[in-house]
């Protein structure tokens, strides 16, 4: 049986893995993508001219978020051991649950200039956070150098 600090893990890589896919395909679909993953103006209209600075961020962006679950596989166990596997899993919980939390602050000041998708994608990152973070202190003894 999976344990909880695992199947956490594996709920925050599937996340990360999905946000890595939806970003990687952006090139490829076009500006009404990005204006839908609602990415900044300049972004929208970079892919709109052609030019290279949507493709590449949203590539960019799509390899940190490829790399958050890779750590989270390593952290799992389903893969070799990854360098900083501790603090790495640390800083990526980290990120991901304050880029949830953001969202209180923002629907207290500033309610009008959310749309459904921010809420969605701030409560997804928070899930993606705890999973991250669960995961980390579950199996806090094993991510040890050299343990498994």
């Amino acid at each position: 049986m999976i344990g909880i600090g695992h199947f956490s893990f594996l709920i925050g890589a599937g996340i990360a893995l999905f946000g890595a896919l939806i970003h990687w395909v952006a090139p490829l679909i076009g500006p009404d993508w990005y204006a839908f993953l609602t990415a900044p103006r300049w972004v929208v209209d970079s892919a709109r001219n052609g030019t290279l600075e949507a493709p590449l961020s949203a590539v960019l962006i799509g390899f940190l978020m490829f790399t958050c679950a890779v750590y989270a596989f390593s952290g799992a166990g389903v893969m070799k051991r990854l360098p900083l596997l501790r603090t790495g899993l640390i800083v990526i919980s980290s990120i991901c649950l304050l880029r949830g939390l953001l969202l209180v602050p923002l629907l207290i000041r500033v309610p009008e200039l959310l749309s459904a998708f921010d809420i969605v994608g701030s409560v997804v990152w928070f899930v993606a956070g705890l999973g991250f973070f669960v995961g980390t202190i579950k199996n806090w003894a094993s991510l040890r150098l050299n343990v498994r």
